[in-house]
């Protein structure tokens, strides 16, 4: 008698892909177990199972002949510094809390408006998304 059939759907998968996020190291756990396959299945196999190229596997094998598990870890990376100064930020919350811009003058305010103003006012550019995240963050 054959074994009976799972069916595996898209919803079960997707809540699978979800946990295997929320697990710490999750992704380090793949590499070493594309290694570990690597070595008794051809690596464009195990590439297909993992859903990565052939290539990220050889760089996988490569960093940890090279580097042991450490040099498989994700190093931080940096990311560009905020145009806008502390004192730049609390001025803009003031104007968005008071409803009138650097002159007084009362003020409907938009991504927009904000971004001509704080260049008018702190010769900075700055654009609308940085900006809008700023805000958000207020």
């Amino acid at each position: 008698m054959a074994r009976p059939k799972i069916n595996v759907d898209s919803e079960t998968i997707a809540k699978a892909e979800e946990e295997l996020k929320k697990i710490k190291d999750s992704k380090l756990s793949i590499q070493l177990k594309a290694i570990i396959a690597a070595a008794e299945h051809p690596v464009e196999n195990v590439a297909n199972v993992l859903k990565v190229s052939a290539r990220s596997i050889f760089r996988w094998i490569t960093k940890f002949k090279e580097g042991n598990v450490e040099a498989l870890r994700d190093r931080p990376k940096g990311h560009m510094r905020s145009k806008l100064t502390e004192e730049h930020k609390k001025e803009i919350e003031q104007w968005i809390v008071s409803g009138k811009n650097a002159q007084g003058e009362t003020v409907h305010w938009t991504l927009k408006g904000l971004r001509k103003e704080a260049e008018k006012e702190f010769g900075i550019h700055i654009g609308i998304t940085p900006l809008w995240k700023h805000l958000k963050k207020m």
